[in-house]
């Protein structure tokens, strides 16, 4: 039999890095970073609609998530803030900016892995508009 072109294992790598190839190593090591709340918060706050989903695929307690869900004193934004600060605060999980690119993924908000991305490469253009919005990590 003939070897189909394309089959390589090299070429499927490469599809499956959501990075470009010249900069997966600088990537790899950007993401293997734990990230902060406010800042995450910062990039995901326009998607504070989708807290539970975030929530579930950061492996958040479904019971955490649901006493959220019945609280009506909170925003999605509080909700949203609550699930990242017990994804940060949980010592058993990854807690590493390339989960949350995975999250955000398998929740098909791509305009939001590019704007981690963005963040990681110029982490000080992204404080400075970060800062201009009223997110405080909640008090543990």
């Amino acid at each position: 039999g003939q070897s189909k072109p394309g089959t390589s294992s090299d070429v499927q790598s490469q599809h499956d890095t959501p990075l470009e190839k010249s900069d997966s190593i600088s990537y790899a090591n950007l993401l293997d970073k734990p990230p902060e709340t406010n800042d995450i918060l910062g990039l995901v706050k326009d998607i504070s609609a989708l807290w539970n989903e975030l929530g579930s695929e950061l492996c958040v307690p479904l019971n955490d998530r649901n006493t959220l869900r019945n609280d009506r004193t909170l925003s999605d934004n509080d909700r949203l803030e609550y699930v990242l600060n017990s994804w940060i605060g949980n010592e058993t999980k990854e807690v590493k900016w390339k989960v949350i690119v995975h999250a955000l993924k398998a929740l098909k908000r791509r305009d939001i892995v590019k704007k981690v991305i963005m963040y990681l490469e110029k982490p000080e253009t992204y404080r400075k508009y970060i800062s201009m919005h009223d997110f405080f990590p909640c008090p543990i």
